[in-house]
C-alpha cells in the first residue's frame, strides 16, 4: 500500500531536539529516500540564581527509509547533537547549588535508530473514509556523556512496539509502549508510546511532538506558520574529575515554545527559522545509587532556532 498525499507533507523542522515519539507514526516509514538535516539553536541568558546560562547547541541528522514491499518498510537513523555553555555572574556559587560539581562546558548526545512497519491487511470504511491498521516496532541506542566522561557510562538503550491506525486522509493514531534502560540507574524503564496527526483542513495541521504540539498553517504554498511548545527531558553522564569515584549524571529539563517560519524554495529543500522562549529549566545533579541530588531551576530565557534539510 503506497502511502498517502498526506504523509508527504509531513515533516518535523524546526524542533530544538529530535523527536523520539512522533517519529514512530507508521506513515513516516513508507517513505522511500534519504534526509540530511542541520539545525543551530541557542538559548540566552538563562537566570540559574547566582549565574546566568547560555547553551548553543548545533545537530547534524541523517534519515533513510526505504519500503521492502507494497506492506513493509525499515527506517535507520544517526543523530548527533553538540551542546556549549557560556556562564555569566558567581559560577561558585551555581556550582555549590549543584552539589559542588563544576560547571560542565559540553556535552554530546548521539542516537542510532533501526525501526520497521508493516500494514495489516485490515482496511475498511468509516463515514466514507478509508481506514487502515499497521503494526511498528523500533530500537534505539544513545549516548550522552559531557566531554571527559566515560564512554562506556553513557549508553542506554530502548526498543518500542505499538499499532498505528489511520482514517485517511484526516488523522493518524499510535498508541504503544516502549522499553529501555538508563544510564543514572539499572532496572528497567517502560514509558507509554502516544502520537497523532490531524488535518484540520487542507494546508492546516495539528500534531504531537513527543511531549509536545505543533499547530501548522500554509501561508503560501511555499511558506508555513508553525507553532510548537514541548516539555523536554535529557540525561548525560558527568565527568567526576579528580573528585572521589561516583557516578554524576545530569538531568536537563527544558519547556520551548517556538514561531517558527519554514521556507521549501524548492521539492529537496526546506529552510526553517524560529524564535520564542525556553520558559522554564532544571538541571538536577544525581549521584547513582540513591546517593542524593541537587538541582537549580531558571526562568524563561530566548530562544533562536534555525534549520536547513535536504532530501534525496
Amino acid at each position: 500500500m503506497a502511502a498517502s498525499a498526506w504523509a508527504e507533507e509531513v515533516d518535523e523542522s524546526a524542533t530544538p531536539t529530535p523527536d523520539p515519539v512522533v517519529d514512530l507514526l507508521s506513515v513516516e516509514l513508507l517513505k522511500s529516500g534519504v534526509r540530511v538535516y542541520g539545525e543551530q539553536a541557542f538559548s540566552v541568558l538563562a537566570d540559574f540564581g547566582p549565574a546566568d546560562a547560555s547553551e548553543f547547541r548545533s545537530t547534524l541528522g541523517v534519515r533513510a527509509s526505504a519500503p521492502l514491499d507494497d506492506s513493509f518498510a525499515l527506517r535507520a537513523s544517526v543523530v548527533a547533537q553538540a551542546s556549549f555553555f557560556d556562564y555569566d555572574g558567581d559560577l561558585a556559587g551555581l556550582e555549590a547549588d549543584l552539589g559542588g560539581v563544576d560547571l560542565f562546558q559540553r556535552l554530546f548526545d548521539t542516537r542510532f535508530a533501526l525501526g520497521g512497519i508493516y500494514r495489516l491487511p485490515l482496511n475498511g470504511s468509516v463515514f466514507g473514509l478509508t481506514t487502515t491498521w499497521s503494526v511498528f516496532g523500533e530500537g534505539r541506542a544513545e549516548l550522552g556523556w559531557e566531554d571527559g566522561a566515560s564512554l562506556g557510562d553513557a549508553v542506554s538503550g530502548s526498543g518500542a512496539l505499538g499499532v498505528g491506525f489511520e482514517l485517511a486522509p484526516h488523522l493518524q493514531i499510535a498508541l504503544g509502549v516502549s522499553v529501555g534502560s538508563r544510564i543514572d540507574e539499572g532496572g528497567v524503564n517502560v514509558s507509554p508510546v502516544v502520537g497523532f496527526r490531524w488535518r484540520i483542513r487542507d494546508g492546516m495541521r495539528l500534531a504531537s511532538q513527543g511531549t509536545g504540539l505543533l499547530f501548522a498553517m500554509d501561508l503560501l504554498p511555499e511558506l508555513e506558520l508553525q507553532l510548537r511548545a514541548s516539555y523536554e527531558s535529557e540525561r548525560y553522564r558527568l565527568d567526576d574529575g579528580d573528585a572521589p569515584p561516583m557516578d554524576l549524571t545530569l538531568r536537563k529539563r527544558d519547556v520551548p515554545v517556538l514561531v517558527a517560519l519554514r521556507w521549501s524554495p524548492t521539492r529537496r529543500w526546506r529552510i526553517t527559522g524560529g524564535a520564542g522562549s525556553v520558559v522554564y529549566q532544571k538541571w538536577r545533579v544525581e549521584v547513582d545509587d540513591d546517593g542524593g541530588s541537587s538541582s537549580v531551576d531558571a526562568g524563561p530565557a530566548a530562544l533562536l532556532v534555525l534549520r536547513a534539510e535536504y532530501r534525496f
